[in-house]
């Protein structure tokens, strides 16, 4: 300042530094009170979660489901496991080997076809390829397997009793 004592600054200033302190965006008070709601928010969230509100994915076991009467040796049956959330497909190779697995792909959760031309399970948005005899990725950018299912052969139908682990190498 040029010399003058406090108290006499030139009154554009001071007019300006009034309504700075006038319009303050948040008070002590109003900082206490969004502060109150979060932390109440978060509280209830914790709550919600923890008596089990929101249902857990891997609570599925999945048991048995009916997938087809029967598949021919090339061809391919899309159905919902272990829940009616949960997309994939089995099929039998030319061989007349069964398999399954989840038809989400790894990289990205596209869907994953049977492509009985190139004997492979294609997943046609990044050109991912999985191997259809152990689900292991061909090409592409799928990071992991996808995830076997394992079936189980009867008189009456093909029927999806399990989930293997990823890695075990069985389907």
């Amino acid at each position: 300042m040029s010399g003058r004592p406090v108290g006499t600054e030139r009154p554009s200033v001071r007019a300006m530094l009034d309504r700075i302190r006038e319009d303050a965006s948040v008070t002590r008070r109003d900082y206490l009170r969004i502060l109150v709601t979060i932390s109440g928010g978060l509280l209830a969230g914790t709550v919600a979660v923890a008596v089990g509100v929101f249902g857990r994915r891997d609570e599925d076991t999945g048991g048995e489901v009916r997938v087809a009467p029967t598949i021919a040796p090339g061809g391919s049956v899309r159905f919902a496991y272990p829940s009616r959330d949960d997309s994939a497909i089995a099929v039998r190779l030319a061989d007349g080997t069964l398999v399954a697995y989840s038809s989400v792909c790894t990289h990205l959760s596209c869907t994953v076809l049977w492509n009985a031309d190139a004997d492979s399970l294609d997943c046609p948005c990044h050109e991912g390829r999985f191997d259809p005899r152990d689900g292991q990725v061909v090409a592409g950018p799928p990071p992991r397997a996808l995830a076997a299912i394992e079936l189980a052969e009867r008189t009456d139908g093909i029927y999806a009793v399990g989930i293997s682990e990823v890695g075990d190498g069985d389907a």
